[in-house]
């Protein structure tokens, strides 16, 4: 048995009574109150400014749970949130992609009517691009 556990015992009504008194005071300061000073100050913003309804009791402590369990998301560890942080690619990751999509046979059609010219132009290029693209691979090998 470990030696750093604290046993409680409760013996009687006293334990009974002390143990409400410390749940209660700790339903208190943490839900209650902050749930009181949210609904104040939600009532005292909005009195004035916009017409919106008064909040009650209850609608505070739901307020302070929303703000309280967002605050525990952000700030846990365990469960991360990212915005916008994806991995990037590298220069030579993204020219491998765009080369392999251009020699796909989904890849769409730009321009349907050429001139025998421009068909000539687009063939060498594409020479030039298949031949980087069989140098990366082997420079990858």
């Amino acid at each position: 048995m470990n030696k750093n556990f604290k046993i409680i015992t409760i013996n009687g009504i006293r334990g009974i009574i002390t143990l409400i008194f410390v749940g209660l005071g700790l339903i208190a300061g943490f839900i209650i109150s902050p749930g009181w000073v949210c609904m104040s100050l939600w009532n005292y913003l909005m009195k004035d400014s916009v017409n919106i309804a008064q909040m009650n009791l209850y609608q505070g402590i739901m307020l302070w749970a929303i703000i309280a369990l967002s605050l525990y998301a952000l700030n846990n560890k365990k469960a991360l949130i990212g915005i916008g942080s994806y991995p990037t690619l590298s220069q030579e990751q993204i020219k491998d992609i765009i080369l392999k999509s251009k020699y796909s046979e989904n890849f769409p059609v730009k321009d349907i009517d050429l001139t025998p010219t421009e068909i000539k132009i687009q063939d060498d290029t594409e020479k030039e691009v298949k031949s980087e693209m069989e140098e990366s691979e082997e420079i990858r090998k």
